[in-house]
């Protein structure tokens, strides 16, 4: 298949999904900044500062060459996605929080992910090699591929409320012409990379490990509701890896994506366990109780509720 038919392809998903995002989001999201500001700013704090300082230690620590060090940092720097939203609604977690940090997130993150890129490939080992992610045009690729999709997407709630149930297949949908965009991609190669798959697991999942630890540590630090608390952890450990593929691999040589698959085998398995670590937690009486939150019933992917108080712990 050609590779600029490879490119359309991923794109369009890719707006898709960013797209279907914005069918579940409303002014009142952004709203809800001012009634939990403190959980928003922590969130959005680790999620966009934090954590890709976390990303750069690490490739420093592992020595990783300026490709997988773009990727890894990628993935470090990406905001929170439509399946963290799910997990924390599905948990009863908090999610209207959840879903405030990632579209906050995902805006901001146009103009910290190529910074957070542009300065760990230059102190890379082997940094002369010819990595590069321009920051103004990543931030304009990045724009056309999130920002704009997403208000499409409201503006197209506000008109058509019924549009919500497009929201499920629609993002299906995208997200597997990613998925297969991107095989296609890598079938191309005349093999797998294998020895910078190996190289990225060590960082992968010491990043992995960390995104829960400081997830946890800190909101807890900062004496946070358990069910805030696990939200902005699932938040750092689910990242829109689709959103790390897709621009990667316009930008970069396939390599750069390593790490990203990599990563994307560790965060599943991360966000379950913590959300069933604080159901059976919360169960058992261990967390204090925590009354619901008015609003929290408006969850994303189609499951919202016309009820107000989302269900309580146990």
């Amino acid at each position: 298949m050609d590779q600029e038919l490879i490119d359309l392809i991923i794109s369009l998903s890719m707006s898709g999904v960013m797209f279907a995002m914005g069918l579940t989001l409303t002014i009142t999201d952004f709203r809800r900044i001012a009634a939990t500001p403190r959980a928003t700013v922590i969130g959005t704090v680790l999620q966009l500062i934090v954590m890709p300082m976390i990303g750069i230690g690490l490739v420093r620590l592992f020595q990783l060459p300026p490709i997988l060090t773009a990727g890894l940092v990628v993935v470090a720097a990406c905001p929170g996605g439509m399946f963290s939203n799910m997990y924390v609604h599905l948990a009863k977690g908090h999610t209207a929080l959840s879903v405030t940090l990632t579209a906050t997130s995902t805006l901001i993150s146009l103009f910290t992910l190529p910074l957070w890129v542009r300065l760990a490939v230059a102190g890379a080992p082997g940094s002369a090699s010819p990595v590069e992610m321009p920051i103004l045009d990543t931030a304009l690729q990045l724009g056309g591929l999130t920002v704009l999709p997403i208000l499409l997407g409201m503006i197209v709630r506000i008109r058509r409320p019924d549009a919500l149930r497009w929201e499920r297949p629609l993002a299906l949908f995208s997200a597997i012409g990613v998925v297969t965009g991107s095989v296609f991609q890598g079938a191309q190669r005349p093999e797998f990379p294998a020895e910078q798959f190996y190289t990225s697991l060590g960082p992968a999942f010491a990043f992995s490990t960390a995104a829960i630890l400081i997830g946890i540590a800190v909101p807890a630090l900062f004496r946070l509701p358990a069910r805030d608390t696990v939200t902005i952890a699932v938040e750092l450990i689910v990242k829109n890896v689709l959103l790390g593929i897709v621009l990667v691999g316009q930008a970069l040589d396939f390599e750069a994506i390593i790490p990203i698959l990599v990563f994307a085998g560790f965060q599943a398995p991360g966000g379950i366990l913590l959300l069933v670590g604080w159901r059976w937690l919360a169960k058992r009486g261990h967390l204090a109780h925590e009354p619901a939150i008015a609003g929290d019933g408006d969850a994303v992917l189609g499951l919202r509720t016309a009820s107000g108080p989302a269900p309580p712990l146990s």
